[in-house]
């Protein structure tokens, strides 16, 4: 990906920032038994418990270049099929789309949420990285990403099953959400997001560009009322944010920042007392700011990345992506010494809550 800021950027309304109102203090995680059972073991660069295997973890496979069409893709996007195919089974629906342009072989995954919905929010990041420099494993851009994508999806099937074993089906509030939502869930892993030479229209986001053309071409774009984009997420550096890009999905945006709130500041004392994720996340930096104003009245995209042309097709974008980057982007320094777990972990979380809200608000009564 790339960026571009102009000289005259004109800031909107303070008013904007009242779109979301504060919620009450006494904030509860959703199903946190379950994020403290295995968010740790499914998003850590630490693989000791498991001596010569990964285990459940979610984020070492990406520890390799990925390249596209070569070995190190292949047994990456194999890991990926694996973990919904199996670990998920017959809760995800898997799709592999295959194909070549400039004379590379890629490969999308797109999966699917199987709650019978009619229209979606798409969640997204792209699992391949750049030829040059050698070596890049890409930590930040974007492995951490696509694993705490990986753990959203287990977390999703978590609370499907749940919800169709209980004799209510209920969540903590009345009826199902993930099963009987009117709003559903894919997960797309872009491959082809970097350039393979140098950035321009024909030589970026290739996975990106043709996923958008058939999604025109068969009438999904229309079903999609969101994409939530994730890039060069989990450097642990103090700056920078990740501000709101689109004033169309601004009022997304301030709902992460409402879920992130309430993760860090006004959860329930009893909650936290009983919670072993209290300390950690009591431990994490904000990384959101709806004050900041500064590129939603540009009406373009600040940076090109992989949502590019599903912005020009009219999907509402959420772009969780710091601005400036990470100091070691594009770099033989994005590696997994220079990756934080723990805000890796509080992304997966943050994403887990914004989709659970999502279709609870969808539900079908």
């Amino acid at each position: 990906m790339r960026y571009s800021l102009s000289l005259h950027v004109v800031g909107l309304v303070c008013a904007l920032a009242l779109l979301g109102a504060q919620r009450a203090i006494g904030w509860e995680l959703s199903y946190e038994a379950y994020h403290a059972a295995h968010l740790n073991e499914a998003i850590s660069l630490d693989d000791d418990d498991n001596p010569g295997s990964i285990g459940n973890n979610l984020l070492l496979p990406f520890n390799r270049t990925r390249v596209p069409g070569s070995e190190g893709s292949r047994a990456v996007r194999e890991f990926i099929v694996e973990h919904f195919n199996s670990t998920l089974a017959g809760e995800w629906a898997v799709e592999t789309q295959p194909f070549e342009e400039n004379g590379y072989n890629f490969t999308n995954l797109v999966m699917t949420l199987q709650n019978n919905a009619s229209e979606y929010v798409v969640l997204a990041a792209h699992y391949d990285t750049k030829i040059e420099p050698a070596g890049m494993v890409g930590a930040i851009d974007s492995a951490a990403s696509c694993a705490a994508l990986m753990y959203v999806a287990q977390f999703v099937a978590h609370v499907a099953r749940h919800e169709r074993a209980t004799e209510q089906a209920r969540l903590e509030t009345e009826g199902p959400v993930v099963t009987g939502s009117a709003l559903g869930v894919k997960i797309v892993f872009f491959d082809g997001e970097e350039a393979l030479e140098e950035w321009g229209p024909e030589d970026s986001i290739y996975g990106a560009r043709r996923l958008a053309a058939q999604w025109l071409a068969d009438g999904t774009m229309p079903s999609v009322r969101l994409l939530l984009l994730m890039d060069l997420l989990g450097s642990g550096e103090a700056e920078p944010m990740v501000p709101s890009y689109h004033a169309d999905s601004h009022q997304e945006y301030q709902l992460l920042n409402r879920i992130e709130d309430d993760l860090l500041f006004r959860r329930s004392a009893s909650a936290s007392e009983s919670s072993p994720l209290a300390a950690q996340v009591a431990r994490q930096r904000k990384r959101l700011d709806p004050t900041d104003y500064r590129y939603l009245a540009l009406g373009r995209a600040v940076v090109d990345d992989d949502h590019t042309p599903f912005l020009a097709a009219g999907v509402p974008v959420l772009h969780a992506i710091p601005l400036p980057f990470p100091s070691t982007w594009h770099t033989v320094r994005d590696d997994f010494r220079h990756l934080d777990a723990a805000e890796a972990r509080h992304w997966a979380l943050l994403v887990c809550e914004f989709v659970v809200q999502s279709l609870r608000a969808r539900a079908q009564r």
